[in-house]
């Protein structure tokens, strides 16, 4: 299988393109390109180690020190770099939503930053390139990294109101799949006087189907939230008290109100966003800015444009204070603060209208992906279309937008409609029109 590569990540399958070998070379891509010291992290999948052990021997073989974080999720990296400007490169051995059989890495740069390494070095380049080791008494070092997560659950809780959460004496189900992140989770409910029960399971995909049976164990259990956090801890979504899952554009949708009523401003969020998420914010004084889609862009327009929140429908949040990333355990103490203020998740989301987005994909030549752009293009002339990312055109019955994948050889399909069953058939009838 040939590796997947995006502007700052590159994932694929486990010893079928995502090997020691390739893990090797890409350490010694890394250490010629930031220099010294690398910090490493890695999520809780079972192939970590083995990467690990390679990237880390491709690190140090061109002279640079290795700063060893341990398990630890890519906000926690992002947080370290940011504390610690001395550190020039930072890599999370990670594949976020992909299960046990994928694994990946995720790049930054100094201070924390994700860094678009990946459009300047190909995965082809990254195996051809020749790059010369130093000698013996020049390798560079593995440093472990004491424990950080102690100053990082302080900053959290610097960010919300403790007090009311811990007068609210919530119960909540927390749905883990990283013990690298559980205990962390752990220490945050426990400052906060949160009684929680925590699960776990074999699939990091935060779909419909894991928010579902999320909701069947709140609803069983008596709690007043359930909270599903992705391998990564970058993105969040939730499940109400009634046991129904929460989609994501109606939980960024209270994050919306709930930043708009304390500050007014710009608001950053993806062309791929419902209309519920651009209604909401305009009626509570923002000011919507579309970007393209992907964390990447959320994260870089917040900062560029000093804005108030960034985030999207799967669970990505972005909050301008502290480090500004996509952080799943600051999402989940800011809607226990929400929940704690303003009540049950249900009765707060019971007023948004329902849209219905479906998406899919298929593979093309890399190179061709413009033609498919051109002919949707021509499909649709007639209709207003926004191109802030590829090509989005707006119908009776809501949006359709194709764009070209952050993952090279990708083309992305995605459509609002008026029920779920009309969004599904119209991404199909496009993909089979756009494929062939």
């Amino acid at each position: 299988m040939k590796l997947l590569e995006g502007s700052n990540t590159v994932k694929g399958t486990i010893n079928d393109g995502m090997d020691v070998e390739f893990a090797l070379k890409l350490g010694k891509v890394i250490g010629k390109t930031y220099g010294s010291p690398v910090a490493v992290s890695m999520d809780g999948r079972t192939s970590n180690m083995m990467l690990k052990t390679a990237l880390t021997s491709g690190i140090m073989s061109v002279g640079c020190d290795v700063y060893d974080l341990g398990a630890l999720p890519s906000p926690l990296l992002g947080y370290y770099m940011a504390s610690n400007p001395n550190v020039r490169g930072g890599v999370t051995i990670t594949a976020s939503f992909a299960g046990q059989d994928i694994n990946g890495f995720k790049v930054m740069k100094a201070g924390g930053e994700d860094d678009s390494i990946f459009y300047e070095h190909s995965v082809e380049s990254i195996l051809e390139e020749k790059i010369d080791t130093v000698p013996g008494p020049q390798v560079g070092e593995m440093i472990k990294i004491g424990d950080i997560v102690e100053g990082y659950v302080d900053s959290i809780l610097a960010k919300i109101d403790v007090e009311a959460i811990r007068n609210a004496h919530l119960k909540i189900v927390l749905d883990c799949r990283n013990d690298a992140i559980v205990p962390i989770a752990t220490s945050i409910l426990r400052s906060l006087s949160v009684d929680t029960i925590t699960i776990g399971g074999d699939t990091s995909v935060l779909d419909i189907d894991r928010l579902t049976k999320l909701g069947h164990i709140v609803k069983s259990q008596g709690a007043k939230l359930g909270v599903a956090i992705e391998m990564d801890d970058d993105h969040c979504l939730f499940a109400s008290e009634k046991g129904t899952a929460i989609e994501g554009d109606k939980s960024f949708s209270l994050f919306a109100k709930a930043i708009l009523s304390e500050k007014k401003g710009k608001v950053v969020m993806p062309v791929n966003s419902s209309t519920l998420m651009e209604t909401v914010v305009k009626e509570n004084g923002g000011l919507p800015m579309y970007c393209t889609v992907g964390e990447y862009t959320i994260i870089r327009k917040v900062r560029e444009n000093d804005a108030v929140l960034g985030g999207d429908l799967f669970g990505c949040i972005v909050f301008p204070n502290g480090s500004v990333k996509c952080d799943a355990l600051i999402t989940m103490s800011k809607m226990l603060e929400i929940v704690a203020k303003n009540g049950p998740i249900s009765k707060q989301v019971k007023a948004f209208p329902q849209y219905f987005i479906s998406r899919g994909s298929f593979e093309y030549p890399d190179g061709k992906i413009q033609s498919v752009l051109d002919r949707f293009k021509e499909m649709y002339k007639d209709n207003e279309m926004d191109l802030v990312d590829g090509v989005k055109v707006i119908t009776d019955e809501g949006w359709i937008l194709v764009r070209h994948s952050n993952l090279n050889g990708v083309v992305k399909i995605y459509c609002q409609a008026n029920s779920k069953e009309e969004a599904a058939a119209k991404v199909k009838e496009t993909i089979e029109k756009l494929s062939s």
